[in-house]
Formats: C-alpha cells, sequence, structure tokens
C-alpha cells in the first residue's frame, strides 16, 4: 500500500528543479482507500476540477496519514499553529495534506549536515578534478544496484572503473526505477516523488525524508550566504512555495527540519496557487498572502512575475528572499524583484531526479552547491569536453540513498569553469517559461499543458501556438497498451481545445525521433495575450 502521493512535479515544471519548498512539506499523503481527515471539510465543488482526467488534484481526495503521523516531532503547539494557517477563513481550498515525516534522529542528522555546510572551503572543494567521493560511489553501486551490479557482471564496467569511461544515465534508465535503488538500503520510509520531465512520460523518483529535508537545510544556507536573516517569525509564514496555475497541489506544513535555536517553533510553509479559482472570495487571496507576508518566496518565472503585479496593485509583501527555480530566470524579472522588494535573488538548478544542483545569486554563472554533486559537460559524441567549452550537463549525485546517480543526463546546455567560487556552470540554458493564449485573450502556463497531456496518456508531445493564436499538436500516444493510439491522442487535442477555447490540429507520429534529438522544446507559443484574466499575470 503506498502512503505517499507523487510529489508535483508537473506543477514544478519539467527541464528544472520544481520550485523549491518541497523541502519543508515533504509529500503529499496518499492512500488508494480515501481516510477520513478534518481538512476534508475544505473541499471544493467538483467543477473545480478543470478536466476529467485530473480527478487527482480533487481536494482531499486521498489521505493517509494523521498529523501526528505527518510530524512526528510536532508538539500540540506546533500542530495548532499549522492548523491554524490552514484554517483560516480566508484561505484557498488546499488539495493536499502533507508533512515531513522527521523523527528525533534526523533531526540530528541535520545538524551535521548544517555543519559539513558550513565548514571553510566547503564551496571552493567543488572546484577538485573529481572529489574522491566519486570514486567511492563508483565501486559502492557496483557491489550494491542492481543495474551496475549487471554491469559488473557483463565485465562492461566495475568498482575500479573511473567515472569517465563509465556509460551515461538517461531518463528512460529510470523508467525502471527498482534497477537504480541500493539492495542494501532498507525500503521502511521510501517516498514516492514524480517529475514530468521533457518528453512526456512522467517519472517516478524515490525519495527519503532525511535528504528531502536537507534540501531545507541546503536552501537555509544558501539563502543566510547572500547575507540575508532568515530566522523563525512565529508571526509569518516562514516559506511559501507559489504555483499560478488551473490545478496545482496545495497544502500547509510545518518545517521540522529547518535549523533554529532550542525552544524556538517550527516554522510553518504553504504551497499556494495564485489561480483565483482555488480561492473562496474576491480578495481572499490577497488577504492571506498579505497575512502571511512569507520570509521566503519560493516559484518560478511566470507566478514571480504574477506576484509582482499583484505587489504593484497594492500587496504588501517584504521577503528576506526569493527563490527562483523551475524555468530560466530572465535578468529583467531579477531586477523587477530588486526594484520592489530590496532582497536577494535566487536562481536555483536542479532536477527532481538530482536534487538541487547549482545556484546563481548574481546572474553571473550558477555555482555547483556545496554538497555530494559532480559535474560534467559532454560534446555530441559522449565525451567529457574541456573546461569552457558548451555541451551538456550530467550530474553524478549521491545525496538521496534510493537513487545513487552516475553520470545523469539533463538534457540542459552550459559551459563549465572553475574560479574562486568553485565549479560554474556558464551559459545555462533548461527550460523557459511558455505562455499561452486562450480565445478570451487570457493567458495559461504550459504546466497546465503538461499536466493535461500527462493525464491523458501520451507519451510524448510537441504544442505550437503560431503569433496568430493557431495551435498544432504532434503527440506521440503510447503503444500496445491495447488502447487506439490515434484516439488517445484525439483526446488529448480534444483537451487541450476546451482549455484555449481554439481549434487544435492534430498530428499523431508513432516514433520518438519525430519530436527532435536530444531535448526537444515541447512548447512553443508566439501569441500576445491581447487582454489578461484577472486569474493570470
Amino acid at each position: 500500500m503506498r502512503t505517499t502521493d507523487p510529489a508535483p512535479g508537473p506543477d514544478g515544471g519539467p527541464g528544472r528543479a520544481p520550485a523549491p519548498g518541497a523541502p519543508g512539506g515533504g509529500v503529499p499523503d496518499h492512500d488508494p482507500v480515501p481516510v477520513p481527515d478534518p481538512t476534508a471539510a475544505t473541499a471544493p465543488d467538483p467543477a473545480l476540477v478543470p478536466d476529467p482526467a485530473l480527478g487527482e488534484y480533487a481536494a482531499m481526495g486521498s489521505v493517509a496519514l494523521t498529523d501526528q503521523e505527518r510530524w512526528p516531532t510536532l508538539d500540540a503547539l506546533g500542530l495548532a499553529r499549522v492548523d491554524a494557517w490552514r484554517s483560516r477563513p480566508d484561505a484557498p481550498v488546499w488539495v493536499h495534506a502533507t508533512g515531513d515525516r522527521l523523527r528525533p534522529d534526523d533531526l540530528d542528522a541535520l545538524e551535521a549536515v548544517a555543519g559539513r555546510l558550513a565548514a571553510p572551503g566547503c564551496a571552493a572543494a567543488q572546484a577538485a578534478d573529481e572529489p574522491a567521493w566519486v570514486r567511492e560511489l563508483v565501486a559502492r553501486v557496483h557491489e550494491t544496484v542492481p543495474r551496475w551490479r549487471r554491469a559488473a557482471r557483463e565485465g562492461r564496467s566495475g568498482p575500479g572503473t573511473p567515472l569517465v569511461d563509465l556509460p551515461t544515465t538517461t531518463r528512460s534508465d529510470l523508467s525502471d526505477a527498482a534497477a537504480h535503488v541500493p539492495l542494501d538500503v532498507p525500503l521502511d520510509r521510501v517516498l514516492e516523488g514524480s517529475s514530468s520531465g521533457h518528453t512526456g512520460a512522467a517519472l517516478l523518483v524515490p525519495l527519503h525524508p532525511l535528504s528531502v529535508a536537507a534540501d531545507l537545510v541546503l536552501l537555509q544556507h544558501l539563502v543566510e550566504a547572500t547575507g540575508a536573516t532568515w530566522q523563525v517569525d512565529p508571526d509569518r509564514l516562514g516559506l511559501a512555495n507559489v504555483v499560478d496555475q488551473r490545478a496545482s497541489f496545495t497544502y500547509v506544513s510545518a518545517m521540522t527540519g529547518f535549523r533554529r535555536p532550542p525552544g524556538t517553533p517550527a516554522p510553518v510553509m504553504a504551497r499556494v496557487n495564485l489561480h483565483a479559482s482555488v480561492w473562496r472570495g474576491d480578495g481572499d487571496r490577497e488577504r492571506y498572502l498579505q497575512a502571511a507576508d512569507p520570509q521566503v518566496l519560493s516559484t518560478s518565472t511566470l507566478p514571480l512575475l504574477h506576484l509582482l503585479d499583484l505587489a504593484a496593485a497594492g500587496l504588501a509583501l517584504h521577503p528576506v528572499a526569493v527563490v527562483n527555480g523551475a524555468t530560466d530566470l530572465p535578468p529583467a524579472v531579477r531586477d523587477a524583484v530588486a526594484r520592489t522588494w530590496g532582497c536577494p535573488v535566487l536562481d536555483l538548478y536542479g532536477l527532481r531526479e538530482t536534487g538541487p544542483v547549482a545556484v546563481s545569486t548574481d546572474g553571473a554563472g550558477h555555482v555547483v552547491v556545496p554538497r555530494r554533486v559532480f559535474v560534467e559537460v559532454l560534446g555530441p559524441d559522449g565525451r567529457r569536453l574541456p573546461d569552457g567549452e558548451r555541451g551538456e550537463v550530467v550530474v553524478t549525485v549521491d545525496e538521496n540513498p534510493y537513487l545513487p546517480l552516475l553520470r545523469y543526463r539533463t538534457g540542459d546546455t552550459a559551459a563549465l569553469v572553475r574560479d574562486a567560487r568553485g565549479t560554474v556552470l556558464v551559459g545555462l540554458q533548461g527550460r523557459a517559461p511558455v505562455r499561452f493564449v486562450a480565445a478570451d485573450g487570457s493567458a495559461s502556463s504550459s504546466i497546465d499543458a503538461t499536466q493535461l497531456l500527462q493525464a491523458y496518456g501520451l507519451a510524448g508531445w510537441e504544442l505550437v501556438q503560431d503569433v496568430a493564436g493557431d495551435v498544432r499538436l504532434t503527440a506521440l500516444p503510447v503503444t500496445g497498451l491495447g488502447a487506439d493510439p490515434v484516439a488517445t491522442a484525439r483526446a488529448a487535442a480534444d483537451a487541450v481545445e476546451r482549455w484555449l477555447g481554439r481549434p487544435v490540429r492534430l498530428d499523431v507520429v508513432h516514433d520518438p525521433a519525430a519530436l527532435g534529438p536530444g531535448k526537444p522544446r515541447r512548447f512553443r507559443s508566439d501569441a500576445v495575450p491581447s487582454t489578461l484574466g484577472k486569474d493570470n499575470p
């Protein structure tokens, strides 16, 4: 029986790490048999679920745990603080309940993580050609991970094989998740996350509560490294993970892994959707956000633009830092944040599979984070490129005990340089935000399209809108499962038509190569919103 629901990969968006925030909240609880929960009284009218295929976004549709099980270290006062933010009269309709599942011994382990991050020279050590832990990881996975054990038996590689001589790992390799989970790791704490990816099919990612919480410790370290002060303020949300789309996993949680003085309460965080359809009344969104006044705003480019618009209209927020994830951050948006709030902006790069990889605080390159992450840049022939040459970013990481990765191909491109800051990715090109324009002139994020097309079972796609607003869907349906692939593609196209209110020209392909080499740009829109709906930036 599963006790976790896929973490919000489609909400975070493909091509980058999901907008940080899950480190504070964990992943949504889920059980095949719904269990009554006190928060279920907030369930919305079923009409709020925007498409029949998106039933997983129905509020509190499947809840598995009690609050005490979600936060084993949280006392009654802490639970009351969570419930206070969850049950405010101006709160949105929450879709899920979630907790970080941290045990007392995990908090000690997180202190050790923080100590390593604070150690002198920790970041500069990342500039090493290849740290010793990489060789140790290669040896360990050849003894414990099924995929690499098989490679050792067949003589293709072994514990002593240099990293540069090993084959790369692709997203399609991870479709067999069990082949990448070490045999010697207890499975009693597995959380299930998801990644929406670049070609269409969602990927299930095994996560560990401790490694998820370690991302929060890293985020706290990165924020304070900018000179900002991020300490518990009991009257404010510690963090708000903000999205802006028709359907999203939203919840309130406690960040029990947040480093703080003894006796200080754990800060509360929330994953909030700006879309007006999830709020009960006019003005509730602004009232809730202004009362919460989150210390850190964790989001991606399009929701960030919406927040800036709301601030210009009078929403008083005072963030100590803004963290961008999931999409590239244009310099103009970074500048707008500085003008509006005068706080540092962290552009965090990574993937659900790898966790955080690199961060930029000034727009001058993304510095690889000071943890067990090693980055290479490969050329078209798969060979490692010299420093300074642009190629595909490939990541080796040993942070998640359930998913150690050797040479994982991200599909993103950059050049790698080494300087006093450590290892730096220069000119990183990942996923740009895309907005599609509906027939009424309003604009919606391509994340909505990701949710729809995945829900209708496409294995891959390209969705394009021209300057006149005309829409074309190139669909790659799954074959061999008994369903009519053309009918599957047509159903997906019909869902896009309902979403945008526009006819959709459908092209059905049966070969993934038809979507182009490498990482295809699944979305493109040249249309310009003529009149923005009130729900969108």
